[in-house]
């Protein structure tokens, strides 16, 4: 551990990785690249983007961030806002999927110790995502299912999706919710996509979970989302006013919208401490993980949870790596 002193290892739930011969067969249909008007080459060593992307196509510089940032353990999963497969057909993307976690737990097998994988499957057919999650469970041993908000329009609360979150519990995966961003084409206006998209999508799937009942049906099921959960946990609110002035919202569930807000892991990826603050005070330090959103993120995102305010020494620790040591049996 990067210090010596604690009793678990500081564990970033939220860094990413790219794989090079799926980027290129993804890259046009992703929003960070509005939909190939905006092409990103594959980076190499030369190129001034590798400074940037080169730790998510080489785990030798992801170890040597992690080591600068003081942190032990990454998470991987796939960078879906520049290399997703939700746009293909459902073989296609199962073979994109496969290939891209098959490298994830390549990275995971050359350093077990510092590296856990997560892992993407084409929910765009949820039976032939099921076979690839079957897949990456039995044969890649992970346990980690890294999955957008919605394929295709669909979140992952719908009734279509119930498969998926048996099978979640059945095989105790659990799950990974990062938007591979909104389609939209008004949201590549000044990045929208990222700014003000990304906390949409993290608003609209957790509403879909919520009002859809998943965790009343599948309460065991463990699920983590990014960003901070996006704007929902700071509205809950109107959800509970909602409770009586709209009935029609509780038809799936038995408790108030803000009861529910405990049964996510929020990621600690908020970009400034007030918001954490904030987040803290709405679900608790005990529902929080540490994200970077490597490469993308701080600078000193350890010292950054340090400035949370009222902080105590132990909800640091949970937050820094005990709370995700727990989620991934640690």
């Amino acid at each position: 551990m990067s210090d010596p002193k604690r009793t678990s290892p500081v564990i970033d739930f939220h860094a990413h990785v790219m794989h090079p011969e799926v980027f290129p067969q993804t890259m046009k249909y992703s929003v960070s690249t509005n939909f190939g008007a905006q092409p990103m080459p594959l980076p190499n060593p030369s190129s001034p983007s590798w400074r940037l992307f080169g730790g998510m196509l080489d785990p030798e510089i992801q170890l040597r961030d992690m080591d600068a940032k003081g942190i032990d353990i990454n998470v991987l999963s796939t960078a879906t806002v520049v290399q997703s497969t939700w746009w293909a057909e459902p073989k296609l993307a199962a073979e994109l999927d496969r290939l891209a976690n098959t490298g994830i737990a390549d990275w995971v097998a050359r350093f077990p110790r510092r590296f856990v994988g997560a892992f993407t499957i084409p929910l765009q057919d949820v039976d032939v995502a099921l076979k690839e999650m079957d897949y990456a469970v039995s044969c890649l041993k992970m346990k980690i299912v890294n999955v957008s908000s919605n394929i295709g329009g669909v979140y992952l609360g719908d009734p279509k999706m119930r498969p998926f979150w048996e099978a979640a519990r059945d095989m105790g995966v659990t799950v990974l919710i990062h938007p591979h961003g909104v389609t939209d084409p008004k949201f590549q206006k000044f990045a929208l996509w990222n700014g003000v998209g990304q906390p949409i999508e993290e608003t609209l799937v957790m509403a879909s979970l919520i009002y859809e009942g998943i965790f009343e049906s599948f309460p065991e099921v463990k699920v983590v989302i990014v960003h901070g959960g996006g704007y929902l946990p700071h509205y809950m609110g109107r959800l509970d006013r909602n409770s009586t002035a709209h009935p029609v919202s509780m038809q799936n569930i038995k408790r108030v919208p803000s009861e529910y807000a405990r049964c996510f892991y929020y990621d600690s990826c908020v970009y400034a401490p007030s918001v954490l603050e904030a987040l803290i005070a709405r679900v608790g330090a005990d529902r929080i993980v540490f994200g970077t959103d490597y490469p993308f993120g701080e600078q000193d995102p350890v010292g950054n949870i340090r400035k949370t305010k009222g902080l105590a020494e132990s909800d640091f620790e949970g937050i820094a790596g005990r709370t995700a040591a727990g989620i991934l049996g640690i």
